[in-house]
């Protein structure tokens, strides 16, 4: 490539010499070589010095052109070098700057012995190692195999082939594995074979390919809650008229006065308490379950925990929970919508119900507490509600309390968690003008208080 732009020099500074010679020849004999002739027979006169004059007078000629040329020549050709060299540097300048500031990691690779002549600070930070500790090894020391007894795929790469790509796990900083992209080419500089080699960490994309497929799990088990909602919404409908039935037939038999012993009246009693407590469940579900458009009004938090623990009543008798409820009738009402607002409650009894169940309160020690506690506040001279929701459960580890409200985040996967309870509860309480924070020891206790605007008294209806 390089031998067309030489020739080229080489005719230019010929053609430069032969051109140059002739003006300087024709100018030394128009103006200078007559008066150095006088010169010079001046001071060598007479037949005994001619051959003196002679030999003066040819070599003053000669030197005074070579001279003249080359001194041109030179010039020239200096400037020529200088132009080069600075585009050199230019071009190495303006290498090195898109060398380093690639958004890969890229290294130059020797085809013998794969050693590393170059390698850019991307290239040494996915390594996790100086520069000076990456070049001048063998690719195979410094790009190392994941694990021990892992194949050393980055080298049978290279010597796969004059170009090739590859998705490995390597040691990172540290000597933790580490997922990169590979890929490599082979050129030729300077007559010498050399490999371009590019890594890229995919550690990120890998994180949010897994992140994607899990969202995407999850957005498939929101969508079967919902189903299950609907569904149960649905069932709840067609229970409430034949439990009706039963529970009317039950009192028709109470109420016709026909002489009946202690335990079929005790039997009929034990017919109208149960189904008006599957009434109240039923009637719970309805209420849950119901999409209306939201409306703010008066909601009374005692009435919306009473709707919630109905749903659970059983549940805490079973796992020997004790439940304490302190909502004083002097708490005013808050404002907001009854059904959002009963579903941040019952997303609180669920995880306190869960958080019990799991833990050894009540095994030889304190038994299993949940407490629900409402008081008057007070915000930038405003009157609040708060609520207190506590547990003495397995409570929430340190790491984990910052992320609670974060959608999808659960500590429950394994047992069906969803992750959506509390982060639609925060964005609930955040709409409703509240706030909702929590307290936790890991194996302790969780405290998850909610404060509310309370209901001004323009605010007759009631949700």
């Amino acid at each position: 490539m390089t031998k067309r732009p030489d020739l080229h020099l080489i005719i230019f500074f010929t053609l430069l010499t032969v051109v140059l010679t002739a003006v300087v020849v024709f100018a030394w004999e128009q103006s200078v070589r007559d008066p150095f002739f006088r010169l010079v027979e001046r001071n060598y006169p007479g037949d005994a010095n001619r051959q003196a004059r002679l030999d003066w007078q040819q070599r003053v000629e000669h030197f005074t052109i070579s001279i003249t040329v080359d001194l041109v020549v030179v010039t020239l050709l200096l400037r020529v070098v200088r132009r080069q060299q600075r585009r050199l540097a230019e071009s190495e300048k303006l290498y090195r700057a898109l060398f380093e500031n690639a958004l890969t990691g890229v290294g130059v690779v020797t085809e013998i012995g794969h050693r590393l002549i170059d390698a850019n600070a991307i290239f040494c930070r996915i390594l996790g190692r100086p520069t000076d500790e990456v070049v001048g090894r063998r690719v195979g020391e410094v790009i190392r195999p994941s694990g021990d007894g892992a194949p050393d795929e980055i080298v049978k790469l290279l010597g796969g082939g004059d170009s090739g790509k590859a998705e490995i796990n390597i040691r990172g900083a540290g000597g933790a594995p580490l997922p990169v992209a590979v890929s490599f080419k082979t050129f030729v500089s300077e007559n010498r074979r050399l490999i371009i080699l590019i890594m890229r960490d995919t550690s990120a994309r890998k994180r949010l390919e897994a992140e994607r497929g899990e969202m995407q799990q999850r957005l498939i088990q929101t969508s079967q809650l919902a189903s299950v909602g609907e569904l149960s919404a649905g069932v709840a409908h067609e229970i409430n008229n034949p439990l009706n039935g039963i529970i009317n037939f039950a009192q028709l038999l109470k109420d016709e006065g026909a002489g009946r012993n202690a335990f079929e009246m005790q039997m009929i009693d034990g017919i109208i308490d149960e189904g008006g407590r599957i009434a109240n469940i039923v009637r719970g579900l309805l209420i849950f379950a119901r999409s209306d458009t939201p409306q703010r009004g008066r909601v009374r938090l005692d009435e919306a925990v009473k709707t919630s623990l109905t749903l659970f009543g059983r549940q805490f008798q079973k796992d020997g929970i004790v439940v304490e409820i302190d909502l004083p009738e002097e708490v005013p009402p808050v404002r907001g919508d009854g059904t959002r607002l009963r579903q941040v409650v019952l997303n609180m009894i669920s995880n306190a119900h869960h958080s019990l169940r799991e833990s050894r309160a009540g095994v030889g020690g304190p038994e299993k507490l949940f407490r629900i506690a409402a008081r008057r506040g007070a915000r930038d001279g405003r009157p609040t509600v708060i609520i207190e929701f506590y547990d003495n459960g397995i409570g929430i580890r340190r790491e984990d309390v910052g992320k609670v409200f974060d959608p999808f985040f659960t500590t429950r996967r394994d047992a069906g968690g969803t992750g959506l309870g509390l982060s639609i509860s925060f964005g609930i309480i955040r709409d409703h003008g509240g706030t909702i924070r929590v307290e936790s020891e890991e194996g302790q206790f969780a405290r998850f208080v909610v404060e509310l605007p309370a209901a001004g008294e323009e605010e007759n209806g009631a949700v």
